[in-house]
């Protein structure tokens, strides 16, 4: 990444967050959802699946009011939780256990996102800051509702 003023850095972190969004609609979202076994679980990740597809929406508008076309640049953090998430999640046999594992993984998709909002929010001006914060506070509900999950499943 290079950016050489407080607008360059603001549109390198709006696009991997495009790009993180872009990826846990498309791909690992529904890749958990396949694999979950607990209705809860499946419903939930539904729900936070449409929330997401907003998300791509109120990024790409956040980086329109910054003077520039949308673009995605790839997380290697992702990509990189993903596939351990993926290779990880193989080897645990039993189903309850495995749910509890993926609300573990949702969690931590969570926290990274959360993490590059706070810090694209302290770069943006107003209008881009409040679709920020919009996709931050629905990504931190979401958070505490996939915790709970897990401790649910815990309880099982």
């Amino acid at each position: 990444m290079s950016a050489s003023n407080r607008r360059d850095l603001l549109l390198a972190q709006l696009s991997e967050l495009l790009w993180i969004e872009r990826t846990l609609f498309a791909a690992v979202l529904p890749a958990v959802h396949d694999d979950a076994q607990a209705p809860a679980l499946q419903e939930a990740l539904t729900a936070h699946r449409a929330e997401t597809r907003v998300h791509c929406v109120r990024l790409e508008e956040a980086i329109r009011a910054c003077g520039a076309e949308p673009a995605a640049a790839r997380s290697a953090t992702l990509a990189a939780m993903a596939a351990q998430h993926e290779a990880e999640a193989k080897e645990i046999p039993n189903r309850t256990l495995r749910d509890v594992f993926h609300c573990a993984g949702v969690a931590r998709s969570e926290q990274l996102e959360l993490a590059a909002y706070d810090a694209a929010i302290r770069l943006a001006d107003r209008p881009c800051a409040r679709l920020l914060r919009e996709n931050r506070e629905e990504d931190a509900r979401a958070l505490q509702h996939i915790e709970k999950l897990a401790a649910a499943l815990l309880r099982r």
